[in-house]
């Protein structure tokens, strides 16, 4: 059970676990044997089993130490790791006592009711964070971006974030991700901006028949009769036989 339990919290959120850390006679930090303050992991935990929850932190975060502890620099016996100053702890031992209750209140659930056997899906820190600080969707990020700073900051954070992250698996740079926040932003009647993200999910990830059908449909919303027709006969040429007539429809309603 306490294995179990190590297991669990090595892939949440970066925990803000205390210990006091030991200097050796050449200044080098090393786990304590007897970690102090643990709120959140069994207190018995020793200083091997807390290293590995530490680094799985670290890694599904994509940070240091310092995110969490009261320190800075390479050298980890200047830390006060025992500190509650930072809120960044804080928040971790709310957010592992939540994903600990999501483990043992619903995905249990969701196993016992599984006709066959399957391997059991673990909620994880890198399930939300994927190596990010701030386990936030490309797609929000952008919006809020749009709502602080406008569509050409965002159009520019979006190919710094694609240049940096792409391949990997922070965010999601495939196509509909864009579409589904001009889908969003439609909803609010920011048409010129739609457009815009549209345009970009076209240059990024090119043509396709379902862009120039939403790209299309915005533009008869705002009123682009000619764009709008434009849209529709790229799309139409890009769409299978059974999506043909969507188009058509459109195309019709606009010509007459």
């Amino acid at each position: 059970m306490i294995y179990a339990r190590i297991k669990v919290l090595t892939v949440l959120v970066a925990i803000a676990t205390l210990f006091v850390p030991l200097v050796t006679a050449q200044n080098q930090w090393s786990w304590p044997e007897e970690p102090e303050n643990l709120k959140v992991l069994p207190a018995h935990t020793k200083g091997s089993e807390l290293g590995r929850v530490m680094r799985g932190f670290a890694s599904s975060l994509g940070v240091r130490c310092q995110h969490c502890h009261v320190g800075n620099g390479p050298d980890l016996s200047t830390f006060d790791f025992v500190s509650d100053e930072k809120s960044t702890k804080l928040k971790a031992r709310v957010m592992i006592e939540m994903v600990m209750a999501i483990q043992k209140d619903h995905l249990s659930k969701l196993t016992a009711l599984e006709s066959e056997p399957q391997v059991r899906v673990e909620l994880t820190c890198m399930t939300c964070h994927r190596g990010q600080p701030r386990p936030i969707m490309l797609d929000d990020m952008l919006a809020e971006t749009i709502e602080d700073e406008g569509i050409d900051a965002a159009i520019a954070q979006y190919h710094e974030l694609r240049d940096e992250h792409y391949g990997g698996f922070a965010y999601d740079f495939g196509p509909g991700t864009l579409t589904g926040l001009g889908e969003s932003l439609g909803n609010d009647g920011n048409y010129e901006i739609v457009i815009q993200i549209l345009n970009l999910e076209i240059e990024v990830n090119g043509e396709s028949s379902s862009i120039y059908y939403t790209l299309g449909g915005v533009q008869m919303q705002a009123e682009l009769v000619e764009d709008a027709i434009s849209s529709l006969e790229k799309g139409l040429e890009l769409a299978q036989d059974g999506f043909k007539p969507f188009f058509q429809r459109r195309l019709d309603r606009l010509r007459n």
